[in-house]
């Protein structure tokens, strides 16, 4: 065999070798997917979405490393009080409330669950929400434009739910439900 011909296998064996390795992270990584515990955060998301996705991936983490969860009731004990203390620290008190805030209306809400299903127009969610007068409506549509919760079109006028919008309205609706448990046990 030349020593050309040899180097080229050589060549070749590393190229597969390398192959095998990528193959073996995607798989990996696919496994992880399935099993729920992957968050890819790409860098086409806006850095706001991706603020509040690394957030929640951090919280969820954190939540799980510090505590332990027993029993069919969810009882957990803390291992250590430093990174919740840390935790409040770094968090943006305006921000939470203002979005908080925007989430403490009934109306609110139920403008935010016709959103979840798709865009809408104004006159379309007064058909759908005709308990909440037009001048109502208005008002907050714009506190929860204001929170980031939704956005209007510029051309068309639709309203649209953002994704911090989505994950508030499912967090709020998590939240009651299990304040709603918690009491009836």
């Amino acid at each position: 065999m030349s020593e050309d011909l040899r180097k080229e296998m050589e060549k070749l064996k590393e190229e597969i070798a390398s192959l095998k390795e990528q193959l073996k992270a995607m798989s990996e990584k696919a496994a992880e997917r399935r099993r729920g515990i992957y968050i890819d955060i790409n860098d086409s998301i806006s850095d706001y979405v991706r603020e509040v996705m690394e957030g929640v991936a951090e919280g969820i983490s954190g939540e799980l490393e510090k505590s332990v969860f027993i029993g069919p009731h969810g009882i957990r004990i803390i291992q250590g009080r430093e990174s919740i203390e840390e935790a409040e620290v770094e968090t943006d008190l305006v921000k939470t409330a203002s979005t908080m805030s925007a989430l403490g209306s009934e109306h609110r809400l139920k403008i935010l669950a016709e959103l979840m299903t798709s865009g809408k127009y104004i006159n379309e969610l007064q058909e759908k929400l005709h308990e909440i007068t037009a001048s109502t409506l208005s008002s907050h549509l714009a506190v929860l434009e204001e929170a980031g919760l939704v956005v209007q079109e510029k051309v068309r006028g639709r309203y649209l739910i953002t994704m911090p919008g989505r994950m508030a309205y499912k967090m709020a609706c998590r939240v009651a439900r299990l304040a709603q448990r918690r009491k009836t046990e």
